[in-house]
């Protein structure tokens, strides 16, 4: 597929999601559908569940690229990688709306990406060195990637900016891997769209948010770049991607999943720790660094930068 038409995805992609979050902004602060934002002075109430229009804007870019058929848009696997990408979303829309229990957050985007693993049963992949070929591992194996990097990705949260950031990061380090490994370009028909759907709806939810992502964008996201990482074969530099996910998740675990990525604010706008126990990423930063909101996340974008930088060269240049 030339890049023109990729191109025209992902400039699509970034305008229909400006325009989609404009109007979620006006139309869902009328409606009152709002969240506190919870490190601004007088807690004031943003509209809520901005991925919708990431998603918008993504479907709408794969649309485009589905216009003009190739082996790999028509392929079973891309168009199954779509289905558990759009029902995550749907899972993190549902989850906004009436608290979906953790549990079942991870049963059903496993349940959506089960076409894919059906799909890639006959399809070897290999995991830090070692080539997997067995249908059933694979058909289990898939589904729990996907949904493993959905939850993560949902993780590290709760400051604006933070999980659209990473994802942006994450989504342009895979597409440097798949043109600097020429890999399966399968990966290239998700990632473009995400990343423009991403950076549209950045321009909203930067600090200072005019809307927040919500579930809907984060396990969105995290599927989508998933899928693109499995499909692309790039499974263990993906892996090495989401480290800073993984430490998340395992931090949270210690703690029950019961805290969350929030702190205390004073007069002059830093940020200080509400928590004993450092039990995310955020944490530690907060009572080792002094810091404002717009700063952790600055740091936190660098560092996971700074490891997607050392996964291109080290996967792709050596």
């Amino acid at each position: 597929m030339s890049m023109i038409i990729i191109s025209s995805a992902i400039l699509i992609s970034f305008f229909v999601a400006i325009l989609v979050t404009h109007w979620q902004i006006e139309t869902f602060s009328k409606a009152g559908i709002k969240g506190a934002d919870m490190h601004k002075e007088g807690l004031p109430e943003i509209p809520e569940m901005g991925g919708i229009a990431a998603i918008v804007g993504f479907i709408v870019g794969v649309s485009i690229l589905l216009g003009k058929p190739s082996e790999g848009i028509s392929n079973p696997i891309f168009l199954t990688a779509i289905i558990c990408i759009v029902g995550a979303g749907f899972i993190g829309m549902v989850d906004d709306m009436v608290a979906v229990r953790q549990r079942n957050k991870a049963f059903l985007p496993f349940l959506f990406s089960l076409p894919l693993g059906i799909q890639m049963m006959n399809t070897p992949i290999d995991v830090f060195g070692f080539t997997i070929n067995h249908p059933v591992f694979i058909l289990i194996a898939v589904p729990f990637g996907v949904t493993c990097a959905a939850n993560a990705s949902n993780m590290l949260e709760g400051f604006n900016g933070l999980g659209v950031g990473l994802s942006g990061i994450n989504a342009t380090t895979l597409i440097f891997l798949i043109y600097l490994t020429r890999g399966s370009h399968f990966g290239i028909y998700i990632l473009f769209p995400l990343l423009g759907a991403t950076l549209g709806f950045a321009i909203f939810n930067v600090y200072p948010s005019r809307i927040f992502p919500g579930d809907t964008f984060t396990l969105f996201s995290g599927a989508a770049l998933g899928s693109a990482a499995i499909i692309s074969n790039l499974i263990t530099p993906g892996i090495i991607l989401f480290i800073p996910m993984i430490i998340e998740f395992f931090l949270k675990f210690k703690g029950g999943f019961s805290a969350e990525n929030f702190a205390e604010v004073d007069e002059e706008g830093y940020l200080s720790s509400i928590y004993d126990k450092t039990e995310s990423i955020t944490h530690w930063i907060v009572k080792h660094l002094r810091v404002k909101e717009w700063q952790l996340v600055a740091l936190v974008w660098s560092m996971e930068a700074v490891l997607g930088i050392f996964i291109i060269v080290f996967f792709g240049l050596l």
